[in-house]
């Protein structure tokens, strides 16, 4: 009979310990606060552009590089390493200031800027459809050309480099597309503004929202992406069938 009693009070001590080790200890910080993830440290490298577009600006990749990196930096989701310390650690090193980076390279960027991820792509296709007409004016005054956008639309083939590995991460084919725009007028001239920018915005805002949702998020958005680069991948091919 003592050895049963004996028995029974140990299994009575022993269950707070095995109910506290069964539930997991929430993840706390030194201040005793629960912690939370920590935010991606991403670097944007500079876009490559194989459209020749917006040449007055520096080329279609130098404004998207530009915008890419406000964007993000707007963004609570992310840390961004700044352009100028990532230019200075590029040059400093002899490293390729451009997106077409080998893995030891982006490695070394990570080990150097703290970056974990680096940004960076091509632009593939900018195009937009302007209708153009010359006003001739009234016995030669007041002579104008009239621009209509009728819209445009901009590619860019995306990659995320991790810096850990030297490996692509994510890669995915973004496309920007802006509705008919306004009618602008001035002097009549043969270089015209060039294409509309706001596809390029399209594009970065794009970009943004899928990173947030790859990187950060993890949720049912990435299936939003997916039905999106499914319906892109079907469109293209009806695109490129030749017709008999």
């Amino acid at each position: 009979m003592l050895r049963l009693v004996l028995a029974l009070s140990c299994v009575v001590l022993a269950l707070p310990i095995a109910a506290q080790e069964s539930v997991p200890a929430p993840a706390s910080s030194s201040t005793g606060t629960i912690a939370t993830p920590a935010r991606p440290i991403i670097g944007v490298l500079k876009f490559q552009d194989e459209t020749g577009a917006m040449f007055m600006q520096g080329g279609a990749g130098r404004v998207m590089t530009t915008m890419l990196t406000n964007e993000l930096s707007a963004r609570p989701s992310f840390d961004v390493v700044e352009r100028q310390k990532l230019r200075a650690v590029l040059e400093e090193q002899n490293l390729s200031a451009s997106g077409r980076v080998s893995p030891e390279t982006s490695i070394a960027i990570g080990k150097l800027t703290g970056a974990q991820y680096l940004i960076t792509g091509t632009v593939t296709a900018f195009e937009e459809k302007i209708d153009t007409t010359v006003k001739r004016g009234f016995l030669g005054y007041g002579a104008h050309v009239e621009s209509k956008s009728e819209g445009g639309y901009l590619a860019v083939d995306l990659r995320v480099i991790d810096t850990s590995t030297g490996e692509i991460r994510f890669a995915r084919t973004v496309e920007g597309h802006t509705p008919p725009g306004e009618t602008k007028q001035g002097a009549a001239s043969p270089i015209g503004n060039g294409p509309d920018p706001r596809a390029v915005r399209a594009a970065v805002i794009e970009i943004v929202d899928y990173l947030e949702c790859a990187m950060v998020r993890r949720d049912a958005c990435l299936a939003d992406f997916q039905a999106k680069d499914e319906l892109r991948q079907e469109q293209t091919r009806k695109a490129m069938q030749i017709q008999h």
